[in-house]
């Protein structure tokens, strides 16, 4: 297998608990990078932001019957060592603020995914 060892991705989500099926590809990806060693940032902005305010991601569930929720991803994500960040500017559009985020999220301004996509080796976008 290829050595991997120093890459990055940043996956960037702009889906959010509206499209339920567009939420889980991103870490499911972020996850599968995590676990072949690369480091992994996801960044939400847009809708994408809506899935990170608490009590939001509990709600949502892909597969019927099944106890993995969007929540339960999101902390499987963190625990694979993935980062997960959201767009300043996201939260002001969901009139979100940091007391409102699960635990485990950074906040960064809108200019930082300039500087990331430029420094991270692949940008994934959903």
């Amino acid at each position: 297998m290829e050595d991997f060892e120093g890459k990055k991705i940043l996956v960037i989500q702009t889906h959010g608990v509206e499209t339920p099926t567009r939420t889980y590809s991103p870490l499911f990806y972020a996850m599968a990078a995590a676990a072949m060693e690369i480091e992994v940032m996801v960044w939400f902005t847009m809708n994408g932001t809506n899935q990170l305010k608490k009590g939001e991601a509990e709600k949502v569930q892909l597969v019927k019957d099944s106890n993995v929720n969007l929540k339960t991803m999101l902390e499987m994500a963190m625990d694979s060592d993935v980062e997960l960040r959201v767009c300043q500017q996201s939260l002001e559009l969901w009139d979100m603020t940091e007391d409102d985020l699960i635990d485990g999220v950074e906040i960064m301004g809108a200019t930082s995914i300039i500087e990331l996509s430029l420094n991270y080796d692949h940008v994934m976008y959903f």
